[in-house]
């Protein structure tokens, strides 16, 4: 099995495993959004706190053509990043796209 398509199953598996986790509270329905085709994996909610609306995107990782895995947003604190080291992906292969380039550059992790 090639990189790219290893890592989209792997990001697929992590964020439907999470996304299940999140059902359990009832709080909010959780919309898995994934395009297996362009290689973008997101979590979105929806619901209601009172009167207020609650939508928004919590978990957004996309697969790129080259297999690195670009971590877009990660608004838990379950650590998707360390779960993607855990399961073998190497820092080299993942980029943290939520810091800028410049801060990229000074971390063990891919800048691009």
């Amino acid at each position: 099995m090639d990189t790219v398509t290893k890592h989209k199953h792997l990001v697929r598996r992590l964020l439907t495993e999470i996304a299940d986790r999140f059902r359990q509270s009832k709080r909010w329905e959780i919309i898995e959004a994934f395009d297996e085709e362009h290689g973008q994996y997101l979590l979105l909610t929806d619901g209601w706190q009172g009167e207020k609306r609650e939508y928004g995107c919590f978990m957004h990782l996309e697969v790129k053509s080259d297999g690195k895995i670009w971590l877009r947003r990660d608004g838990t604190d379950l650590d998707i990043g360390q779960q993607l080291l855990d399961e073998g992906v190497a820092k080299s292969e993942l980029v943290l796209a939520f810091h800028s380039p410049k801060m990229r550059e000074l971390s063990d992790f891919a800048v691009s």
